[in-house]
């Protein structure tokens, strides 16, 4: 077993070791957490409990007073207001108890006459935007006759309930149901209150009607309470000893969920993606409606009851085993060493390998690629070819009348000029996978693989090597540094000869220099093989 080996097992080893203490103090975090959740669900279920508990009571007043109209004919406002105020003590969340009878349009003047022997002003109104105004003639009435507590809700007083559509459907449906029926959630705005509420509407008949018919014609009116729902919700949270618990109310009567009460701090969204404890809960339905609760604990009330076991398992499991790992690596510190200096020296000797290996493909003068590393070049996209079924285009390069340059401008010049054309060639060509190579002389080629268009690359060298303007006087062809390029390209098969497709190049370069240099010809493979097409001068 290699060193290396060694430490990837010493590791491996380690991180068993630190990922079964993790395991076990997770495991250890994940029961607790699951203790947390059932005592926090439980302490959610009392605090419901405790809600329904209140709705319930705050019904049981409406029944109370239901019971004083059902016991007697006539009952003044007195007699209202003192039983009223006495519920009132005990339910600090109810905002207003009402009495509300149904008024005809024939009973309307002289029921107006009557409260107005008691409240002075009295008539029956309904809401519009500018304000309270004059009820409209209707059929029927509903107004507000008696209130408690009168202050703070005198502005409700004559108001006729039927002027809104929703809360005359929800009577409407409480008469035929005989049933307390409670709107969603309101504003409670005209009552002076900023807190949203509901309001629950008892029927009272005349007499005890059995049909639906009857309790129409006999509807007498209704008792109606008003509940403030922070009050009620907090009301029912303080009978409760838990703290720490953020609650949203809910209404889910109707496919349109309203929200009627919220003491989520700022953020509430996040803190409901952050938490892993949510718990709803939908309340025991009343008076027709279907309330639910969503809980989640605060940072606080998860952290007191979170044990620190769990993290010491994990620590100490985690210590334990990096000591050991140390103690092992202490021992294999000293083979480390020997391995590391080893394959230092492996390094150095692979590294002087590679160079000596490029030096012998690279032409010393131009340092691109030369004849050798372009032969080895071309026979791996050869055979690379042949079997992914591609083309191979070949460039030949020819510098023109380079003897008589040298001849003109000294061999230290004609070194210059080799390595700048041969510099131009290379920044012509974007692609990686191309190579260009010295072939010899002044002759370079290049080695375009997955390429059929050769003529476009060829054309591109030839006129960046014109615009190098290398003066050339001595040449008939031009007064700068031309070259004459040969090109082919071939699709080949296990049929086809590399030398041949060299050699079909070199044609096409034997060919742009018979034909007046400073050209770019193609080979043509369609009529004969000494056939060879000319491209336009550059």
């Amino acid at each position: 077993m290699n060193f290396l080996s060694k430490y990837i097992l010493l590791i491996a080893a380690c991180f068993v070791g630190i990922g079964f203490s993790a395991y076990m103090g997770f495991s250890l975090y994940e029961k607790e957490s699951k203790v947390i959740e059932q005592d926090f669900r439980k302490d959610v279920d009392d605090k419901a409990a405790a809600l329904e508990r209140e709705i319930l009571l705050n019904i049981e007043v409406l029944y109370a007073i239901k019971g004083l109209f059902d016991s007697s004919s006539e009952v003044t406002s007195q007699e209202f207001s003192r039983i009223a105020r006495s519920f009132l003590v005990r339910h600090h969340d109810i905002q207003a108890l009402e009495w509300v009878p149904k008024v005809t349009s024939d009973q309307r003047e002289a029921f107006e006459a009557a409260q107005r022997r008691e409240s002075p002003g009295f008539e029956i109104i309904e809401s519009e935007v500018e304000g309270m105004i004059s009820a409209s003639q209707r059929e029927s009435y509903f107004p507000v006759s008696y209130v408690a507590p009168f202050i703070g809700n005198e502005q409700i007083l004559g108001y006729d309930l039927a002027s809104n559509e929703e809360r005359l459907w929800i009577m409407e449906r409480a008469t035929d149901l005989d049933k307390p029926l409670s709107t969603s959630g309101v504003s409670l705005s005209s009552y002076q209150s900023k807190q949203r509420g509901f309001i629950i509407f008892l029927p009272t008949y005349h007499g005890e009607p059995s049909t639906l018919f009857k309790r129409r014609e006999q509807l007498r009116g209704f008792v109606v309470g008003v509940y403030r729902i922070d009050d009620m919700f907090g009301s029912a949270i303080k009978r409760t000893s838990v703290q720490g618990l953020y609650f949203s109310l809910e209404d889910n009567t109707y496919e349109t969920v309203s929200n009627l009460y919220s003491n989520f701090p700022e953020g509430g969204t996040t803190l409901l993606s952050q938490t892993a404890f949510i718990y709803k809960k939908s309340l025991t339905a009343f008076s027709g409606r279907q309330w639910s609760i969503t809980a989640v604990p605060s940072a606080g009330y998860v952290a007191e009851r979170r044990g620190r076991l769990p993290y010491i398992i994990a620590i100490l499991g985690s210590l334990l085993v990096l000591l050991g790992a140390l103690y092992i690596y202490a021992l294999m510190r000293r083979s480390a060493l020997i391995e590391r200096e080893v394959k230092q020296r492996t390094h150095d000797l692979n590294e002087a390998k590679q160079k000596l290996e490029a030096l012998s493909q690279t032409d010393s003068l131009t340092k691109i690629s030369n004849r050798r590393c372009f032969d080895e070049s071309l026979q791996a996209c050869w055979q690379h070819a042949i079997r992914e079924k591609s083309s191979i285009g070949l460039i030949m390069i020819d510098i023109d009348h380079f003897k008589l340059y040298n001849d003109t401008y000294g061999h230290l010049a004609g070194d210059q000029c080799l390595r700048e054309v041969a510099s131009a060639l290379n920044q012509t060509l974007n692609r990686k996978t191309d190579l260009v190579a010295r072939y010899g002389g002044e002759e370079f080629v290049v080695l375009l693989p997955h390429t059929r268009d050769c003529i476009s690359p060829a054309k591109r060298c030839q006129i960046n090597i014109e615009q190098l303007a290398l003066p050339h006087e001595s040449s008939p062809t031009s007064e700068y540094v031309t070259v004459s390029v040969g090109v082919t390209s071939i699709c080949p098969d296990k049929c086809s000869d590399m030398q041949a497709f060299t050699a079909e190049a070199d044609r096409a370069l034997y060919q742009a220099k018979k034909s007046g240099r400073n050209r770019v010809q193609v080979f043509e493979h369609e009529r004969t093989e000494q056939a060879v097409a000319v491209v336009n001068q550059a």
